[in-house]
């Protein structure tokens, strides 16, 4: 089993890890892969006086899949169900 870490993968340059609070962030559909960008910042005094960063993350649908269902774990959350359509919605809809 080889080792996919970027560390190990040539011409890798070396950098800090650096954590800051998600702030925001928004995604773009780009037909069989997402782009994730995520808005950071390192304190409320940075976020206060506009430094944040900004990170875009390229993955394909089923790592956003994955992602997604991950982070619903992680927070023992579900999705809502879908809520039933009334008998008056369903009768609306078929008039038209």
């Amino acid at each position: 089993m080889s080792d996919l870490s970027a560390e190990h993968h040539p011409g890798h340059i070396a950098s800090q890890h650096e954590t800051g609070v998600l702030v925001g962030w928004t995604h773009a559909d780009l037909g069989s892969n997402i782009e994730l960008r995520v808005q950071t910042a390192r304190s409320r005094f940075a976020l206060e006086n506009g430094e944040h960063e900004t990170h875009g993350v390229l993955m394909t649908r089923n790592q956003a899949l994955l992602l997604a269902k991950y982070l619903l774990d992680a927070t023992q959350q579900t999705l809502p169900k879908p809520v039933k359509p009334s008998l008056w919605r369903k009768v609306a809809k078929s008039i038209r």
